[in-house]
């Protein structure tokens, strides 16, 4: 398992909360913008049963992920750094 990851400084925290620093804060604040987004009734409730027999649904989620080159150039570009 990776090691958790901190923010050292941020360039452009969205809806997120500038204080926030650790991993576990920014999922717990996303899954409350979710929530308040009522982004459960984007795909309505799911369930399926799968080839596999196995029963499966559908989420709306955010996840940490590294970011793509382009998007850090143009996002540093645009806050003029």
């Amino acid at each position: 398992m990776k090691k958790p990851i901190k923010v050292a400084k941020w360039i452009s925290c969205g809806e997120l909360e500038e204080r926030t620093r650790t991993q576990a804060d920014i999922l717990s604040q996303c899954g409350r913008l979710l929530d308040a987004a009522c982004s459960h009734e984007i795909v309505g409730t799911v369930l399926f049963k799968a080839t596999d027999g196995r029963y499966y649904t559908v989420t709306v989620e955010a996840t940490i992920g590294e970011a793509n080159p382009n998007f850090v150039k143009n996002l540093l570009e645009e806050h003029g750094r």
